[in-house]
């Protein structure tokens, strides 16, 4: 194949998001194709403009743009400056790819990997195919050309990049996308998975890594052998599992073995605080497993994040509270609450689009910190979404002590939670002129 494919050229690009956004996040999925490429004789150049790099100079045959619903808008309008032939993936794309075809060439729909190749030599205007049943057999993520110290995020060390050590979720929450992964868990073996820390580390210098799996600890027993190869090994490396991990998959036992691995920092998908709520979102767990893992968590000196949802779709103001009150009584380490974006491909969205009404159709407005109401379901209303949302932060970081205790933990929190808390409460401005300024306060 490399010797079909050599003497080909392309530029992968990772867009920046314009409503707000956290630090930007290591594009494992880019570093992924670009192996991939390379292994395969094409000549590669990547560029990450989340995290500073600028869209020039590009002297390839083809630019491929790697697409998601917020991005949607913004990269239509910059591949229509492109004279080169363009390729679009993502998930958005993988949705809506004859949406995608009357502004690109080619469309690869789903896990790219093994489609991406056939950019060179197809005449298919839709590249796709079935999921990659042994992902062993996929390159490590090549790094190279991708800027590496300006992913700092509020981590430990640094430099620190993403990995992946298993892909699909078989659970069916409502407001998850599956249609680049699917639900089909594989995984990677212990191994496999740790080799590929021993060469960040030798590499590149990387001093922590976040596991950012949908499904890490499904299997016990997997997790368990992943711990103790980097402990056998001796290795050096701080890790997170930023994504979260379900409440439903650890123990007190496991959660030590983490911490002694190097795992110091762990974020759990709780989403309400309402049962009812739970099971009607297919959540599949329950209030006392939510409470167990947490308290575990904190027994084995990990760091705790608690996601959770205002306006989930079967929510009233009552559940909404019970979510606020359930956090604080759970007392996380960090507490993160978000707005429920119905995001194309998801069972939420099709429920809303069949019995709701949608408040926002400019989807580069989505995302899910910034503080509007995206859908009427039920009882739900912007109004009651937003005051919902705003009563939640004010009820969470105006505790005595919260703030301080959380901020002497991580001291580089502050700019960013005053930050945001200036752009929640601020009065509304027209939507472009507010926007511009969100995006200004997030570039300085």
């Amino acid at each position: 194949m490399s010797e079909i494919l050599s003497g080909n050229s392309i530029t992968l690009v990772n867009p920046a998001q314009e409503v707000y956004a956290a630090h930007p996040s290591p594009p494992v999925w880019l570093a992924y194709l670009q192996a991939v490429l390379k292994q395969n004789g094409v000549e590669v150049k990547v560029i990450d403009e989340a995290a500073g790099q600028k869209v020039k100079n590009i002297s390839t045959d083809w630019v491929g743009v790697t697409v998601t619903t917020p991005t949607t808008k913004k990269v239509y309008s910059l591949i229509e400056k492109l004279d080169e032939k363009i390729v679009l993936g993502g998930p958005h794309v993988s949705i809506f790819p004859q949406e995608a075809l009357q502004h690109a060439d080619k469309v690869v729909v789903g896990e790219g990997e093994k489609s991406v190749l056939e950019i060179f030599s197809s005449n298919k205007k839709v590249l796709s195919n079935t999921l990659i049943e042994d992902i062993d057999t996929l390159p490590f993520p090549d790094w190279s050309g991708l800027p590496i110290k300006n992913y700092r995020a509020a981590t430990r060390k640094h430099p620190y990049l993403s990995i992946l050590t298993s892909r699909g979720c078989p659970h069916q929450c409502v407001f998850c996308y599956k249609g680049i992964f699917g639900n089909l868990f594989r995984v990677r073996s212990p191994e496999n998975i740790v080799d590929e820390i021993e060469m960040l580390i030798d590499k590149y210098g990387i001093r922590e890594i976040a596991i950012i799996d949908d499904s890490f600890t499904i299997s016990k027993i997997r997790t368990k052998k992943i711990c103790e190869e980097i402990i056998a090994r001796g290795l050096d490396i701080k890790w997170t599992a930023p994504n979260g991990v379900r409440v439903d998959t650890v123990d007190l036992e496991l959660l030590k073995l983490m911490r002694k691995s190097g795992c110091y920092q762990l974020a759990f998908g709780i989403e309400s605080g309402n049962q009812q709520v739970l099971d009607m979102i297919g959540k599949r767990i329950n209030l006392q497993q939510i409470r167990n893992a947490v308290k575990w968590a904190k027994e084995a000196g990990i760091e705790t994040i608690g996601f959770f949802m205002i306006a989930l779709p079967f929510d009233t103001e009552k559940t909404m509270q019970e979510t606020i009150d359930f956090a604080k009584e759970l007392d996380p380490t960090y507490i993160q609450f978000t707005i429920t974006t119905p995001y194309p491909g998801t069972k939420l969205y099709d429920l809303v689009e069949k019995e709701g009404e949608f408040l926002i159709k400019d989807w580069s407005k989505y995302g899910s910190y910034s503080g509007k109401a995206y859908y009427n379901y039920g009882a739900l209303n912007s109004e009651l979404v937003e005051r919902m949302y705003k009563k939640a932060f004010k009820e969470i970081y105006s505790r005595p002590g919260y703030v301080l205790k959380r901020v002497a933990k991580n001291p580089k929190l502050i700019r960013a939670g005053l930050r945001y808390g200036m752009n929640l409460f601020r009065p509304k401005k027209e939507d472009g002129k507010e926007n511009e300024r969100e995006q200004e306060s997030e570039n300085n």
